[in-house]
């Protein structure tokens, strides 16, 4: 599907990322999976193999994350504003991911979306 393009280069940058995207879209075959659970199930992921992960490939999840925020289709920017980043700020508020870990990967856009989020939340993102 042509909004998945941004998640699918993401979940091909490492089987650690796509498996688990594999898997999601099995499960709901042969409806499509909406694209926030995507990117939420994205997100898991690369808290769940963060520490095995190159930084190389962080840091191009994270390139991707920001084009698919600039030029990517409405379903794509929310997939990565809704699904991904803030999957990965709930798991910091919940002490299963330091988000800490990831503030040098983020671009403008990614990082403005995060703080908007802790500020519509009232929450606060640690290394936001």
């Amino acid at each position: 599907m042509p909004e998945d393009r941004f998640l699918d280069r993401i979940a091909n940058l490492a089987p650690q990322l796509s498996k688990p995207l594999d898997a999601l879209r099995a499960e709901w075959a042969p409806e499509g999976v909406p694209v926030t659970l995507a990117g939420a199930r994205l997100a898991e992921a690369l808290i769940e193999n963060f520490d095995q992960l190159p930084q190389t490939t962080v840091r191009s999840v994270f390139e991707l994350c920001e084009q698919a925020l600039e030029d990517g289709s409405a379903e794509e920017q929310a997939a990565f504003s809704t699904g991904f980043l803030e999957a990965l700020q709930h798991a910091d508020g919940r002490l299963a991911f330091d988000f800490t870990e990831l503030i040098g990967f983020l671009g403008a856009k990614s990082k403005a979306h995060c703080l908007s989020m802790d500020k519509f939340w009232k929450a606060t993102t640690r290394g936001l």
